[in-house]
């Protein structure tokens, strides 16, 4: 037991980003995060990204020290999965054992991707924590909307004030990663801008619109409200429940 809390402990550090992050809700219980952006990129191309986590997920955050073993099967009961890496004597890939980051829930290309599972040190707790990755058109401009919202809850023996925002900030770096070269709208400061109509690698890339400018004031409120308006569990508020006027306090059965 003294074995695994000290992995713990020593996962959380490994766990820690200097990236600046906020925590949307927390208490005992639990917490949550959420982190968006308007990018250039179509959905379809936005989805492909997404399923191909060895191309952006930060390596220093797997267990295996390298991400060419991630994947992602986009189907219900699919595996965001690590598989554990070598070389044989005779310079073959080899399989040595495997980690499941994460299970698909729900899948719905170019719009949601929802998976449930406990990242980083949160594995050897008794909590679990379900990751929401939403993408919409944008209707002033070409481009999508991209958030990710992971809900955390249960029992675990770190403080949620401790570990909160470092999951928190983790999921900003992934987040960012995995955005940085479809072109930046609203939203975030990392990702690539297309000039020329070429992305930062030369290859040809999306016009930029309109919106391809530094963000304003009013486009950051814009976005913010727009996140909030897109699911309640997804802005950190709880669902509104209608009180029971009829008197009857019986379970179902």
């Amino acid at each position: 037991m003294i074995k695994y809390i000290a992995m713990g402990a020593a996962s959380l550090a490994l766990f820690t980003t200097s990236a600046q992050a906020e925590v949307k809700t927390m208490t005992e219980q639990g917490f949550s995060t959420l982190h968006a952006a308007d990018v250039l990129a179509k959905p379809e191309d936005v989805w492909k990204r997404l399923l191909a986590p060895k191309d952006w997920w930060n390596p220093a955050h797997s267990w295996s020290g390298s991400t060419e073993g991630f994947y992602i099967d986009p189907q219900a009961g699919g595996c965001f999965c690590e598989l554990f890496q070598e070389k044989d004597k005779d310079g073959k890939i080899v399989t040595k054992g495997s980690v499941e980051h994460m299970r698909v829930l729900f899948s719905q290309p170019g719009r949601v991707l929802r998976m449930r599972g406990s990242l980083g040190p949160l594995q050897a707790e008794a909590a679990t924590g379900t990751l929401t990755i939403a993408m919409e058109p944008l209707k002033s401009a070409a481009g999508t909307r991209i958030s990710f919202s992971y809900v955390v809850g249960g029992y675990m023996r770190f403080k949620t004030s401790d570990i909160g925002p470092a999951v928190d900030a983790v999921m900003r770096e992934q987040f960012e990663r995995m955005i940085k070269p479809l072109g930046k709208v609203v939203g975030n400061d990392t990702a690539e801008t297309p000039v020329d109509g070429k992305k930062a690698d030369g290859k040809p890339g999306a016009k930029p619109s309109p919106k391809a400018k530094p963000e304003s004031d009013e486009e950051k409120a814009d976005l913010d409200a727009a996140v909030k308006a897109i699911e309640p569990e997804k802005s950190g508020e709880p669902e509104k429940v209608e009180p029971d006027d009829t008197g009857n306090s019986d379970q179902p059965e």
